[in-house]
């Protein structure tokens, strides 16, 4: 489903919008630009048709880059501390944590049963950048924390924010591998935030043109909230297993697999690095307790 937006953006939906896919962004300027390729075997078909000269990546994630490869001769572009996780898929996975917390055969698994390799990235954006699409400037704009290399990417003309994960979905940020960084993603959302879109354009959501301020108030605090949930739970040490098995993610509507489990566990990991930091968290061995 195409959905045009003005004269020269359109939103471009599959049937569905959550992981393994996403929005994106078609312009259709001087070049014909999709933003995020995260779409469906059949959608990517007919933006293939239509000639695309390029695919912008807000981020390197799976569900943002899918049909990279799959839409015609384009050039890829992505943000420079992102472009080596879409080149390399040892790099993508690293980037999970996989390794790092004894799982390696699971993120094996993740890259075999998605299909992911090394990609190539033909140009690799920086902070600042004015990409001039034609009669469409994108200003980029780095917003690390989701992702290292996260941007969104804003035309300050029409008022219109080009959002990736920074989704305003009601679930929340998703910061649940070691790439990311709490500090870092409440920092990007405030940057976001202090643009005062007129509309946002969200990777998860499309459309989002009402409360808009407030959406990201909420989102914002959907990351406090839940970091004050593990504090209220320390009120005796416990382990990441543990916290982990609370399921502040994921919830307990969603099968407790073994990929859920690795979810929720990395997630209170990033939470108590950033307690840690703060100085209102202490580890003991594999324990963690409240100062």
């Amino acid at each position: 489903m195409i959905i045009p937006v003005n004269r020269y953006l359109y939103v471009v939906q599959s049937e569905q919008i959550s992981f393994p896919y996403c929005v994106s962004v078609l312009v259709e300027g001087s070049q014909r630009v999709l933003i995020d390729s995260g779409c469906s075997q059949e959608v990517a078909s007919e933006l293939r048709g239509r000639g695309l000269d390029v695919v912008i990546n807000t981020h390197f994630h799976w569900d943002h880059s899918r049909q990279n490869q799959n839409l015609g001769p384009v050039e890829v572009w992505c943000h420079h501390l992102d472009a080596p996780a879409i080149r390399s898929a040892e790099n993508f996975i690293a980037r999970y944590g996989f390794k790092d917390f004894g799982a390696e055969d699971m993120g094996k698994m993740f890259l075999k049963y998605h299909g992911i390799e090394d990609r190539p990235v033909h140009r690799e954006l920086n902070d600042g950048e004015i990409l001039d699409l034609g009669q469409v400037c994108l200003r980029v704009i780095h917003t690390p924390g989701h992702t290292p290399g996260h941007c969104v990417f804003f035309d300050e003309y029409h008022g219109i924010l080009l959002s990736g994960d920074i989704d305003l979905t009601a679930w929340g940020p998703w910061y649940l591998h070691i790439c990311s960084d709490l500090d870092d993603y409440i920092s990007s959302i405030e940057k976001c935030r202090e643009l005062k879109p007129r509309l946002v354009i969200s990777g998860h959501k499309g459309i989002v043109d009402q409360d808009i301020q407030a959406r990201f108030l909420a989102y914002r605090d959907s990351i406090l909230r839940k970091e004050e949930k593990i504090l209220a739970s320390l009120q005796q040490p416990l382990s990441i297993e543990e916290l982990g098995a609370l399921r502040l993610f994921y919830g307990p509507q969603n099968q407790f697999d073994s990929y859920i489990q690795f979810w929720e566990r990395q997630g209170v990991y990033m939470h108590l690095q950033r307690l840690i930091k703060q100085g209102r968290v202490m580890e003991e061995g594999n324990l963690y307790y409240r100062t």
